[in-house]
């Protein structure tokens, strides 16, 4: 998959689909983004960076450092791809996220948020999809505040993350589930 199109037409054609960072392509439920990567815009002057969900922390981090910035949150495993991370990470990462695009249960892509730090207009979708897993998206671009390095470093604290669902949380999981995902396509 390295086109948006091609990726569309994979969650268009999937009974149900699983996103994976396995290079194990074979699976028809398997849709692997690793091969949909690299930097769509970077502006080091704005400390703003978006990326595409394949691409590994460790070449966003490359690029960042030639401009003396880095990613201000925590990051475990830098051979990770960042759309892995933002499936599964926390408040932490969704504090600097700015916008995201997205392709839907109907292959529809979508963009919420944009390269502003402020956005007010209708719900934080880009961070409301932080930790979710890819139960409801195909997440295909993320756009994120950076920082200078040292600034950076002061504010990477690891913090634990909760694994207690609360029966809230699950309902709102569900709500989001028929919003994004209506024919159920993604597991």
């Amino acid at each position: 998959m390295q086109t948006i199109g091609e990726i569309q037409k994979k969650v268009r054609s999937a009974n149900q689909l699983r996103i994976t960072s396995s290079r194990v392509e074979s699976n028809e439920e398997l849709l692997n983004m690793t091969s949909y990567s690299g930097i769509a815009e970077y502006f080091p002057e704005e400390l703003v960076i978006t990326v595409k969900a394949g691409t590994k922390i460790k070449d966003i981090n490359k690029a960042l450092e030639e401009n003396k910035q880095a990613l201000p949150f925590f990051i475990d495993d830098s051979e990770k791809t960042i759309g892995s991370l933002y499936s599964t990470g926390g408040s932490d990462l969704s504090d600097n996220v700015l916008g995201v695009q997205i392709i839907n249960g109907k292959g529809d892509l979508l963009n919420f948020g944009g390269q502003v730090m402020k956005n007010v207009a209708g719900y934080d979708v880009s961070r409301l999809l932080v930790g979710s897993m890819g139960k409801f998206a195909v997440i295909t671009q993320i756009s994120f505040k950076v920082l200078p390095e040292k600034i950076a470093l002061e504010r990477k604290i690891k913090k634990t993350k909760k694994n207690n669902p609360s029966s809230l949380k699950n309902e709102i999981e569900k709500r989001l589930k028929d919003v994004f995902d209506p024919y159920g396509v993604f597991v």
